[in-house]
């Protein structure tokens, strides 16, 4: 459903107490495990300094726009398709 260089917005993995905040899908990786269910992650990096600098500031997480700001995300945290790329 999701491509690469698509916008989204996701939901962070730590919980509700950290807003949803927008990412570029990076690469698509398909893990396959003997003892979990199948699963979707995506290399990703912040598109906002804002975003970045908040996540920063208030929960400490170690970003910095704009050279640190790649991530993973699992595809079942993306909660809408922002922009595509074609």
């Amino acid at each position: 459903m999701y491509k690469i260089n698509d916008i989204v917005l996701i939901k962070s993995a730590a919980g509700p107490g950290i807003p949803p905040f927008k990412v570029k899908l990076l690469e698509r990786i398909e893990r396959e495990t003997s003892f979990d269910p199948a699963y979707i992650i995506w290399r990703a990096k912040l598109t906002s300094q804002q975003e970045a600098d908040k996540l920063r500031k208030v929960w400490h997480i170690a970003f910095q726009f704009p050279d640190k700001v790649e991530t993973f995300v699992y595809e079942t945290n993306i909660i809408k398709l922002l922009k595509t790329d074609g």
